[in-house]
């Protein structure tokens, strides 16, 4: 396989989002430590429960036009026809700023209910209503960081995100340190001011014309992408309602210490595992999205994010498998390595999640919003049944290996149907790479699980296995001197 520019970009754009996504990892590290220190354990839990009502309205009311916006702006964009990508960015702009009043206006009806919810306390009305102009201005950021990944402009997404984590933290130490507990609120809508204005400011950076469109015509032209968006916010919520009905049953069958082991497990696989697909998605999506008409290009693409994945992801998850109790420690404290064994079925199942990732990206490329939902659907209940039949043989680690289960259900699953939707298929060298990790990860599991006393000698050799694996796949596409252009450009 040689070398070309397609490699280079997917490596570029990768590292670019992937090194921003881990500075704000470490900026809300840095900001849940010394929020635990001038607030305590009940400002931390205020401002988790805040948190989570921001990221629930922002992801309804949003209405799926983060991924689907993504897909409609990269196709204009593709058109070299300045005129339709100004036209699609209005109309999206429009939607956005909608989506962002219903937030609002939502969310200051419902704090009341909220309040009294959560709470059990009529107290907190007011602040959870001041919550709703965060609402707003999360929306509208929403909006502005979709049209910048339509357009690819990567480098502008990453800057904005990085900023403006870095000036919310900045901004809202002091604000903490002054007024505690009551200036979490005030925090709060400042940090969400400078997001906004951060990422306005690159956005207004790109010199989009302002093209005049009728609130109905935007309405009318945008229906197509709304159905898709609402095909991927259904999808949530079954991930959402899955996620429930599995912590509700351990807590229910075993205790509530089981749920956070559970809890700890899934934080890792999910969150920081996931952080290698959202940074190479941030540059694939809108890319595969631009070239969706032509399958023997979508074959091409997805052929080498396959590729990419299959580098990247295969020694970190190996590491993983092999210093699992190791990260629970760190991440977590000493207590948590009793969810090791989840943990460790869960890593094996990424190996799947992240080898079917850039194929299910084939279905939202073509519109087919229908396909997407119903192979969600179908992991979710593979993977709670799974889970509900093993529990009475194997106990809490049933979950970790019904994680398991239902990838390998769900990666035959998506590659038939983007061979039917795409002619899609894998070259003899992704297939190659393929089998050749999972006797990689086949032995670390086997190390980590049955060689625990011993495990060292025997894990390191496989772990520099796999990085010398990677390393020579690596530069068959992508070597030193492409690293030095990246500097050297102008």
């Amino acid at each position: 396989m040689s070398k070309n520019s397609s490699y280079n970009q997917i490596i570029k754009s990768t590292t670019i989002f992937g090194g921003s996504q881990i500075f704000i990892i470490l900026i809300g590290i840095i900001r849940t430590k010394i929020v635990a220190i001038l607030l305590g354990a009940a400002g931390i839990g205020i401002i988790g429960i805040y948190q989570s009502v921001i990221d629930m309205m922002r992801s309804v009311y949003s209405l799926g036009m983060d991924t689907a916006g993504v897909k409609e702006i990269a196709e204009a964009d593709s058109k070299d026809d300045r005129i339709t990508l100004y036209k699609t960015i209005t109309r999206l702009n429009k939607w956005f700023k909608g989506a962002a009043l219903l937030g609002l206006v939502s969310c200051a009806i419902l704090s009341y209910p909220i309040s009294i919810w959560v709470f059990e306390d009529k107290g907190y009305t007011l602040p959870i209503a001041l919550l709703s102009i965060c609402i707003f201005l999360a929306i509208l950021s929403t909006g502005k960081s979709v049209i910048l990944q339509g357009m690819r402009k990567i480098p502008e997404m990453a800057k904005s995100a990085m900023l403006g984590s870095l000036f919310g933290l900045v901004s809202s130490v002091p604000i903490y340190f002054i007024f505690g507990l009551d200036g979490i609120i005030p925090a709060f809508i400042i940090s969400g001011l400078i997001s906004f204005f951060v990422v306005e400011f690159y956005y207004r950076k790109q010199s989009i014309e302002n093209i005049k469109a009728s609130n109905r015509e935007a309405f009318e032209s945008g229906l197509n992408t709304l159905k898709l968006g609402l095909y991927i916010v259904v999808a949530g919520l079954i991930s959402t309602i899955s996620m429930f009905l599995m912590r509700g049953f351990i807590t229910r069958n075993i205790d509530i210490e089981a749920a956070g082991l559970f809890q700890a497990a899934w934080a890792i696989t999910n969150v920081y595992l996931g952080l290698i697909l959202r940074s190479m998605g941030s540059d694939f999506f809108p890319h595969l999205s631009a070239i969706a008409s032509d399958n023997n290009k979508v074959k091409g693409l997805v052929n080498e994010q396959s590729y990419i994945v299959l580098v990247i992801a295969s020694p970190i998850i190996i590491g993983m498998l092999l210093f699992s109790d190791f990260a629970l420690a760190v991440l977590y404290s000493s207590e948590f390595t009793a969810a090791n064994s989840v943990l460790c079925w869960q890593i094996a199942g990424t190996f799947f999640k992240v080898l079917s990732w850039p194929i299910a990206f084939i279905m939202l490329a073509k519109n087919k919003g229908l396909l997407f939902f119903m192979t969600e659907a179908v992991y979710y209940i593979v993977y709670l049944l799974s889970g509900y039949l093993l529990y009475p043989h194997y106990g809490l680690e049933a979950a970790g290996i019904g994680y398991l289960i239902a990838y390998i259900v769900y990666l035959p699953l998506v590659f038939i149907i983007g061979y039917r939707i795409s002619e899609f298929n894998w070259k003899k060298s992704v297939v190659f790479m393929t089998l050749t990790n999972i006797i990689l990860i086949c032995a670390a599991f086997y190390i980590a699980q049955y060689m625990e006393e011993y495990k060292l000698l025997p894990g390191v050799i496989v772990l520099l296995a796999s990085l010398l694996y990677a390393y020579l796949n690596l530069r068959r596409v992508f070597s030193l001197e492409d690293l030095k252009k990246w500097f050297n450009r102008k």
